[in-house]
């Protein structure tokens, strides 16, 4: 689907407050909120939005969010990404270049909940060659802002 500027400012309006009336999406574009309504939809059914409420673990009491690098044979590489999706702690996967093939986000209770992940669940997944565990201590920057840069210069990205 191409998206156009103003997709892109509904995305970028959605991202601040994705609680946003329809009404007031539309008076601050300048547009009826019928065409709001009709934008939003078809970015919602092309996927390219998901309207979520997005919840901080470490406050519902899950305190325990881990990187896991993980590095598994070649041959097993579709059954064990498979077998990682299916575990209600991993709530990130993926693919990587370097090291080691697949990255895990998983977000646990404890880590006692962990060394069980770790030990019990993860060591039952064949084709897992290696793993790599760091826990985090501190969340000092989290967004889910993924609106597409407008017209910028590589120089001023801030990348």
């Amino acid at each position: 689907m191409q998206i156009d500027e103003l997709d892109r400012q509904i995305l970028a309006y959605l991202q601040e407050d994705g609680r946003m009336s329809f009404v007031t999406l539309a008076s601050e574009l300048g547009v009826s909120e019928g065409t709001i309504r009709k934008r939003i939809r078809k970015l919602e059914e092309n996927k390219v939005v998901n309207m979520v409420g997005i919840t901080n673990p470490l406050r519902i009491g899950l305190d325990t969010v881990a990187f896991i690098w993980i590095e598994v044979d070649r041959h097993h590489m579709e059954s064990a990404m498979n077998q990682l999706k299916e575990l209600e702690a991993v709530r990130y996967l993926v693919v990587t270049t370097g090291s080691h093939d697949l990255v895990a986000m998983v977000v646990v209770p404890s880590r006692e909940d962990l060394v069980i992940l770790l030990n019990d669940k993860l060591s039952k997944i064949s084709g897992i060659i290696s793993t790599e565990t760091s826990i985090v201590l501190q969340i000092h920057k989290q967004i889910h802002d993924w609106t597409p840069f407008q017209h910028l210069k590589n120089e001023s990205r801030g990348l």
